[in-house]
Parts: structure tokens; C-alpha cells; sequence
């Protein structure tokens, strides 16, 4: 089975064609707009992967990395992001990214980072349940 994954992105028209693409290779995709409906679907759903915005309507995908570790750890996230910077990068990976990508740049890394995360958590539950 192919990870569950949640899709964080206030531009619709973006969102909307990731979730597409992203589901035609068989992930299970739920997509929300901000991130107050994040922490209703992370609550309600069983997620493996959070792909999220850094700018959001409603706060910061740099800051949203750590409220998810904290209540689910096993949960990995990954950042897309229009305004890649450096800082913006180092801290995500600091609060527990698995990987911060910029929009655009990194369009061809996606679906093949979404597959190694989710060898990555097949591979962790399988260990636990060893």
C-alpha cells in the first residue's frame, strides 16, 4: 500500500494539479488550503506524509513542522515551497523535515521523494511490529 498523504497549499490551482499527479501514482491524497483544516484531517486521518507550503493564510509550514513531531512523530513532512531560502531550509530540517523543496526547481523530485518516504515508513512499521 502507498503512503496516505495530506496536501497543505493555499494556491489552489497548484494544489489541485499536485493532488492529481500525485494520486495517478496511487497515493491516497487529501488536500486543504490552510492549515487549521491540517490539524482537523492530521486529527480525523491516518496520515503518513504531510506535503506542505512554508506561506500559508494562517501561519507557517517551518512552525507547523514541529507542532506535527510533536503530536505525531512518526508523521514525515516535506516543505514546497515559492520563497525557498536557505534559513528557511536549515530550520525545517532542524524542526524535523524530512526535506524542503522550491516550487518549480524541484517539480521532478517530488513523486520520487513521496516514494522513498514511503519505503522509509513501510520499512519503519514493518521493524516495529518485529
Amino acid at each position: 500500500m502507498l503512503a496516505n498523504i495530506l496536501l497543505v497549499d493555499d494556491e489552489e490551482k497548484l494544489r489541485l494539479l499536485l493532488k492529481r499527479i500525485i494520486a495517478l501514482e496511487g497515493f491516497k491524497v487529501i488536500d486543504v488550503s490552510n492549515l487549521r483544516n491540517a490539524r482537523q484531517i492530521l486529527e480525523q486521518e491516518n496520515i503518513d506524509i504531510v506535503l506542505c507550503d512554508v506561506k500559508l493564510p494562517d501561519g507557517n509550514g517551518v512552525d507547523f513542522i514541529k507542532e506535527i513531531k510533536e503530536k505525531h512523530p512518526d508523521i514525515e513532512v516535506i516543505l514546497n515551497t515559492a520563497f525557498g531560502n536557505i534559513s528557511d531550509g536549515v530550520q525545517a530540517i532542524k524542526n524535523g523535515a524530512y526535506d524542503y523543496l522550491v516550487k518549480g526547481n524541484d517539480n521532478d523530485r517530488i513523486l520520487p521523494l513521496l516514494f522513498r518516504v514511503g519505503e522509509t515508513i513501510a520499512l519503519r512499521n514493518k521493524i516495529q511490529r518485529l
